[in-house]
């Protein structure tokens, strides 16, 4: 009589916990089944073939694109030999410089060039591991919500590498900020409080705007009822603080700025045409790289389709997991792009990573979602498109001198032949005036080459800029990010590096959008 009262109580217990947290039941009945002893095992190789599979699309992408990295991917990994060789956080070990919009991306290519003395090599490393990363969580969140974890991850990770915009990007914290926020989605799905509150503040150290998409994400994918979801969600923005705080408050004390000078640098760019800004970006891009922006928006536009047919059915039930997951990853998306345009960020092509990379994950997961009858066809079209967007691409002679996307001046070729002339010709310790592009030529030159990213008081006359046509809100915070800040004289120069359009004497240069270009190195 003792046994069958003590499993009522069991199963009322069951069953209270069932009703007081009806979408954790939900999720719950998504996920598969993992009752054997030999599960965790199956897990593990699963996760660790679908972590194989995208180093390996990492690994091919970095092998193809190695040589056309962006102009700012060199900035970067200057900043990463910097450290790493010097200990300085700068272009160089002349100066210290706070234009590093990605401190986590610097500090692990700074770890990958100590340990292999060769930046470009470690930029390779990361971003292996970077898609890595992706592949494998995704495989979790494809398990924990009861679709196939190889059709959610293959999916995904194919349309993010061979995408032309991610392709474009390889140098800068693409993917690394992608893989990131899936890493938030993997470890909220998994109500895991303090390592969701980790990778959070990591997605801010990688970029301070994914803390708009990583909340998004928390908020949508949280299995707690609301009043505890809320509190939840406190709990895990102070673990993220606790990661991410640290750091601001030390740049704003020793570099002068608890956001880098990049922002005021980038939004005062007046290099675009009238009307082309974050919103207008696309279409502005779209008349310039045609084949390759239909690459790109044809699985973004599925994805957007995705998120509201997720959001309408989530209006009338409550969702299961797998399209739980797509509208998290689409909305996050769209948050992002709002954000974007509401400030008026400069479309700049690797600005639209983020939504572009989140929505490619919200198609994904509804494609793992579809019936089984059509999940083969929905595959099979997904493999399709990744084939003819890689095509495309590997076309082209490879490695790429340049990407398909690229709208620097020169190519980093011609811009390392720059940087080496410079360096045999100006004697180390020299100042050198940039001309307007200076990643690629600082890089190959290890000099002192003076320009608004390296030197702090050629960065205050733009922060001047910004500040005289800022309203009373944007003067207040500027104000508050450059507290810390000491105004330093002007620098003295000893070179110029002087860029003319049209042939002439110097460095030849030659850019998709600038056409053919010289470099001279003048007194």
């Amino acid at each position: 009589m003792q046994r069958p009262r003590h499993a009522s109580r069991g199963g009322l217990r069951a069953t209270d916990r069932a009703v007081r947290h009806p979408l954790r039941m939900t999720l719950a009945q998504a996920a598969p089944a993992a009752t054997t002893p030999d599960a965790p095992v199956h897990r593990d190789w699963t996760s660790l073939g679908l972590a194989g599979y995208g180093a390996a699309l990492g690994g091919l992408l970095f092998s193809v694109a190695h040589r056309g990295i962006l102009d700012d991917g060199y900035i970067t990994l200057s900043y990463a030999r910097s450290l790493a060789f010097h200990g300085v956080w700068g272009f160089n070990e002349f100066r210290t410089a706070n234009t590093a919009t990605s401190p986590l991306n610097v500090w692990l290519l700074a770890l990958g060039t100590f340990v292999t003395r060769q930046p470009v090599v470690a930029l390779g490393l990361v971003l292996i591991a970077s898609t890595a990363a992706t592949a494998a969580w995704l495989g979790v969140i494809g398990r924990r919500v009861g679709v196939s974890p190889f059709v959610l991850a293959g999916l995904a990770t194919g349309l993010l590498v061979s995408s032309p915009l991610f392709a474009s990007t390889v140098g800068m914290e693409t993917f690394l900020g992608v893989a990131v926020l899936v890493g938030v989605a993997r470890y909220t799905v998994d109500d895991r409080t303090v390592a969701t509150g980790v990778l959070c503040g990591l997605a801010v150290l990688t970029r301070p705007d994914l803390a708009m998409p990583a909340g998004v994400l928390v908020l949508v994918l949280l299995r707690r009822p609301s009043g505890r979801k809320w509190s939840q969600f406190g709990r895990l923005a102070l673990v993220a603080a606790l990661v991410a705080v640290p750091w601001h408050l030390l740049s704003w004390y020793a570099l002068g700025g608890f956001v880098p000078d990049t922002f005021a640098i980038k939004t005062a760019a007046a290099q675009f045409r009238e009307g082309e800004n974050f919103a207008t970006g696309p279409y502005f891009l779209a008349q310039t790289w045609t084949r390759a922006s239909v690459l790109i928006a044809a699985p973004c536009v599925l994805g957007l389709l995705t998120t509201a047919v997720g959001v309408v059915a989530w209006c009338r039930r409550p969702l299961t997991g797998p399209l739980r997951v797509a509208v998290a990853f689409g909305l996050g998306g769209v948050a992002h792009y709002a954000a974007y345009s509401l400030i008026g960020v400069p479309p700049y092509h690797w600005y639209y990573c983020p939504a572009v990379g989140l929505l490619v994950v919200a198609v994904a997961a509804g494609a793992a979602s579809v019936a089984p009858r059509a999940r083969t066809g929905v595959f099979a079209a997904g493999v399709l498109l990744i084939g003819v967007t890689a095509g495309t691409q590997l076309a082209a002679a490879v490695p790429w001198d340049q990407p398909v996307i690229y709208g620097n001046w020169a190519t980093a070729r011609q811009y390392a032949a720059v940087g080496q002339g410079v360096g045999r010709l100006v004697p180390r310790g020299e100042t050198i005036g940039g001309f307007g592009e200076i990643g690629g030529v600082a890089f190959a030159c290890d000099c002192d080459i003076i320009d608004p990213f390296t030197d702090r008081a050629t960065a205050q006359r733009i922060i001047d800029e910004r500040y005289a046509k800022a309203g009373p809100l944007g003067q207040w915070l500027l104000d508050l990010n450059y507290t810390h800040a000491e105004r330093a004289p002007a620098t003295v120069l000893d070179h110029q590096l002087v860029y003319t359009e049209g042939p002439g004497p110097g460095w030849r240069t030659e850019g998709p959008l600038r056409g053919l270009g010289h470099i001279e190195l003048a007194r």
